[in-house]
């Protein structure tokens, strides 16, 4: 029984996959703050990447978000901060750097600084 909800998970999650790299940029998902404002977010073109990675097109991933390499290195990283013991501290620190982090690419994306 406890079984059945990771395996479910996992065969809901590997279909999503299969279908979005077998029809890949048919849908694509409007950024309403780029469409406001004119600036890329952070997150523009994140989906496109994820999908060149799993494709293995690293340089397509590359040019549509840089941040696609970094996201999975910090989910790894805050996944384990919060098994360890100074949960609190180390997860508090990476979100920190990471929405640093985050800041900072948006400024460099789009030429504020």
């Amino acid at each position: 029984m406890e079984l059945r909800k990771p395996l479910l998970f996992t065969g809901i999650a590997a279909a999503g996959i299969t279908y979005l790299l077998a029809v890949p940029n048919q849908y694509k998902i409007p950024c309403l703050f780029h469409y406001a404002t004119g600036l890329q977010c952070p997150g523009c073109g994140l989906t496109r990447a994820s999908l060149a990675l799993l494709r293995g097109d690293l340089q397509a991933a590359y040019n549509f978000n840089q941040l696609a390499f970094f996201v999975p290195l910090f989910l790894a990283a805050w996944y384990f901060a919060k098994r360890s013991k100074n949960s609190k501290i180390l997860g508090t620190a990476i979100i920190t750097v990471g929405a640093t982090a985050t800041l900072g690419f948006f400024l460099v994306r789009n030429g504020i600084i």
